[in-house]
């Protein structure tokens, strides 16, 4: 089955230059129509398929969509919506979540996205320790076949300044300098129109998912943090 048509990329065209609220009302329907609704059979049928692969998968869709209003209250761009529509996928809790996969529509791609974008201070402790300690198995990972075919590689900020702590490993392996530990696949409007989107997506993250289960262990083997903080108030890490 096809969850968008041309209709939907058309939308978001359309929004780009008519970024108001006015023109939002007047098309509010279409949007819930040709967007939101498609979006949501789309989440809920990528659930059903990665509970085959996970029995932990079982989330409700309604909340892995995200919002189609920006929060502008801190920007200097004060236009009223995204250009585009998102879905996130992902385990665990909003004090630690787990990385699964997240999509998004626009007027002119769609992207399918996994791993920490925004992880909190102490998940990039954890994650930085993990590379540390793991280092070999890192390194396989992250050159996986099915990982590079899907994603090419690792992306994120880095840190400028390496601690003297860290040299050793960097001359070894640059991404312990990440400040982010993101992959994305950027695909066109054939793909995002195609059949059976949904069957497409799970390859992605199949070949996401050592990866992320890497940086999901605990260094004793268990999910969650891989250390208790002396600070209790662990702050949300914004996962893909």
């Amino acid at each position: 089955m096809n969850y968008f048509t041309q209709n939907s990329i058309d939308f978001f065209n359309e929004l780009e230059k008519n970024n108001s609220k006015e023109w939002f009302d007047e098309n509010r329907k279409r949007f819930e129509t040709s967007i939101r609704k498609p979006m949501l059979n789309l989440v809920e049928d990528v659930i059903k398929e990665m509970k085959k692969h996970d029995s932990e998968f079982d989330q409700d869709a309604k909340k892995c969509l995200g919002r189609i209003n920006r929060d502008i209250r801190f920007s200097d761009d004060k236009t009223p919506y995204n250009t585009h529509f998102f879905a996130n996928i992902s385990k665990g809790t909003k004090e630690n979540p787990i990385a699964g996969i997240a999509f998004r529509i626009g007027g002119q791609d769609f992207g399918i996205m996994s791993g920490y974008y925004q992880p909190s201070k102490e998940k990039h402790a954890d994650i930085r320790e993990k590379i540390i300690d793991n280092l070999p198995e890192f390194q396989l990972l992250k050159s996986d076949k099915a990982f590079v075919e899907k994603f090419d590689t690792i992306q994120g900020v880095a840190y400028k300044r390496i601690p003297p702590e860290l040299q050793y490993t960097f001359e070894k392996e640059v991404l312990i300098a990440n400040k982010q530990f993101y992959y994305v696949a950027e695909k066109d409007k054939k793909f995002v129109l195609s059949e059976n989107l949904k069957e497409h997506i799970i390859p992605y993250w199949l070949a996401a998912k050592p990866l992320n289960d890497f940086f999901d262990l605990c260094l004793d083997g268990n999910r969650g943090n891989t250390r208790p903080y002396q600070n209790s108030s662990i702050r949300k890490a914004s996962v893909l």
